[in-house]
């Protein structure tokens, strides 16, 4: 099992350094035109000093721009009948995702995006359910029910491009059957740790049963392509507010 700290110092180096936000904002007029929006990444909401955390005010800050602009938040569950061509999103769509599963998802962004009607997905590490500032079974059934989404980020957070294919199906299996019982909905869809993956993941996704995948890969998310291989765009702390890029 990872702990925050081993999180922090293994993956925010892969990311953070190459985060595209500024750049890819820019793209805005051509989103909804080509099969593609926006995915965007977050992880935790609130005072701490760390690259994976930004402040209550921020996320305000960037709701409030995309709504300004005419932006509507999607569900995972909008998002997977848009990918599969069972339905169309009109206007301009952006999912907002949450990986981790903190428990200030519940306390700080829960409450800022019911404030700005918006819906998010968050993508949890199942052996961490209900620890110590994480988010528990009952809260995530309260943000189920209030229109939030939810999403595998597998059993124990470990890179799934350093495990063996048995390791990783287990990883992708289990979380995805404890999701299930925990919500008792299908879960589809799975954010890979540390945006760790090989072919050999991507076809254990797919075993599994899930039917679309989210890397840390920056770029626009493009639904005509593969869809286990969804690229998102990660916000850190040290990047300016959407209003800003």
């Amino acid at each position: 099992m990872q702990t925050r700290r081993k999180f922090i110092s293994t993956c925010v180096t892969t990311i953070v350094s190459i985060s595209l936000l500024p750049s890819l904002l820019k793209q805005a007029g051509s989103w909804a035109s080509i099969e593609s929006f926006p995915v965007l990444l977050y992880h935790r909401v609130g005072p701490e000093p760390d690259a994976l955390t930004i402040t209550e005010d921020r996320l305000m800050e960037d709701l409030r721009y995309l709504a300004d602009r005419g932006y509507h938040a999607v569900s995972l569950e909008q998002a997977e009948k848009y990918m599969t061509g069972q339905d169309t999103i009109n206007g301009k769509p952006v999912l907002l995702t949450f990986d981790d599963g903190y428990l200030n998802n519940y306390t700080k962004a829960f409450p800022i995006l019911q404030d700005f009607s918006m819906t998010a997905t968050f993508f949890i590490i199942t052996g961490m359910v209900g620890q110590p500032n994480r988010l528990n079974r009952f809260q995530m059934k309260e943000m189920a029910a209030a229109g939030m989404s939810f999403g595998s980020h597998t059993v124990s957070h470990r890179p799934l491009g350093d495990l063996d294919g048995k390791q990783a199906i287990a990883e992708l299996v289990k979380s995805k059957g404890d999701l299930e019982d925990m919500l008792g909905k299908k879960t589809e869809f799975v954010a890979y740790p540390c945006g760790s993956f090989k072919h050999e993941t991507i076809l254990a996704a797919r075993d599994a049963g899930y039917k679309g995948g989210f890397t840390t890969q920056n770029g626009i998310a493009r639904f005509y392509k593969d869809h286990l291989m969804i690229s998102r765009i990660p916000v850190f702390r040290h990047d300016h507010s959407l209003s800003l890029a």
